[in-house]
């Protein structure tokens, strides 16, 4: 069988070149995070929105369960200017609240408390045992002193060559290379008032990004299986990250509505908006992204999610995925329920497989 072993692997601890998705709101638990790191692969905790103490004692349970290489994800994202106001967002998600049962208002309008900051979170990490630094939605200039600091590599997520060449004068020691194609936020360090960002492939992106930069390059971007890992080998990478896969792995935090509306969804089933959390990602389309499309336009990178707050819970606890903010990769419908050490192995399996196949 092929040895899919890179140098990469080597400054990651790490035996597979399979890495987890550092996915932020909650599905990266310890167990997943253990999981992984334990099949051979490197665990990604997605920290964001997360309190420093939350974040220590999810890394020391990961720790407690085998874990030995973990990594911590945060997100460099700025404060954006709005480009509607409260009042308007509301009135157009009135329809959306009632047909949830909620208040044609948000219940609860008192400021929201302030999240730990990425260089917060990143000390909390290496603190606790992260091993590993990874950064997306921004330059990495901002964490890269600490993670040095702490003889921790810093990957840097981008969506462009120019991203990739700025993220290794900063300090990065890898770069992943986002394609199009991703579920989740678009990496890309500045966002245009009209939301417009580049959106490449990962087949194109990543032979680019390996040529530009000096160090290695992971790909991630509608990546599920073997075959994935074997082509973005084939491309000039030396890991792959994903993030799809792993939310259908039994370990995941994602919720059972979640679930079932990726089990089988269409590669023609997602959209990249900025109408959901105010910066352009990767969702499921559905009636609250069509009508957040339709509506005024988004409130600010950070208030734009918190105004989203009650509908996400009450759909979860209605089972309404109409009305559930979900992200989502186009090759979602690729994945199923299975354990995450066993999503690891079957990747790798498979890639090998292939890897011998064409050499022969």
């Amino acid at each position: 069988m092929a040895d899919l072993h890179t140098p990469l692997c080597d400054l990651l601890g790490i035996r597979t070149p399979i890495l987890l998705a550092g996915m932020a709101a909650g599905p990266c638990t310890p167990e997943l995070v253990a999981a992984v790191s334990g099949a051979g692969g490197l665990g990604v905790f997605g920290a964001t929105g997360m309190s420093t103490d939350a974040l220590a004692d999810d890394i020391a349970r990961a720790r407690a369960l085998g874990a030995r290489a973990i990594g911590v994800n945060v997100q460099i994202a700025r404060a954006n200017a709005p480009r509607a106001e409260a009042a308007a967002l509301t009135a157009a998600l009135a329809d959306v609240r009632t047909s949830l049962g909620l208040p044609a208002s948000p219940a609860d309008t008192r400021p929201a408390s302030v999240s730990a900051s990425p260089r917060d979170l990143v000390a909390a990490a290496l603190a606790a045992g992260a091993t590993v630094v990874a950064t997306g939605l921004g330059d990495p200039a901002e964490i890269a002193d600490l993670a040095a600091a702490a003889g921790a590599p810093v990957l840097a997520m981008v969506a462009t060559v120019d991203e990739a060449r700025r993220a290794v004068v900063s300090g990065a020691a890898a770069i992943i290379a986002q394609g199009a194609e991703a579920g989740g936020h678009r990496a890309s360090f500045e966002v245009p008032a009209d939301g417009r960002v580049p959106l490449v492939g990962t087949m194109a992106l990543v032979p680019q990004v390996a040529d530009a930069v000096g160090v290695p390059v992971i790909a991630t971007g509608g990546i599920m299986d073997g075959r994935g890992l074997a082509a973005a080998l084939a491309l000039g990478a030396q890991a792959v990250s994903l993030g799809t896969r792993f939310l259908l792995a039994t370990e995941s935090a994602a919720s059972a509505t979640y679930r079932r509306r990726l089990a089988g969804l269409p590669e023609t089933a997602t959209v990249v908006t900025d109408a959901v959390t105010g910066r352009p990602a990767r969702w499921v389309r559905n009636t609250l992204t069509d009508t957040l499309e339709r509506g005024p336009g988004h409130i600010g990178w950070g208030p734009q999610r918190r105004a989203l707050d009650d509908i996400r819970r009450a759909a979860n606890e209605r089972d309404a995925p109409e009305y559930l903010p979900m992200l989502a990769g186009q090759g979602a419908g690729m994945a199923r329920e299975q354990p995450a050490a066993e999503i690891v192995a079957e990747i790798a399996a498979e890639a090998a497989a292939v890897i011998d196949r064409l050499s022969r």
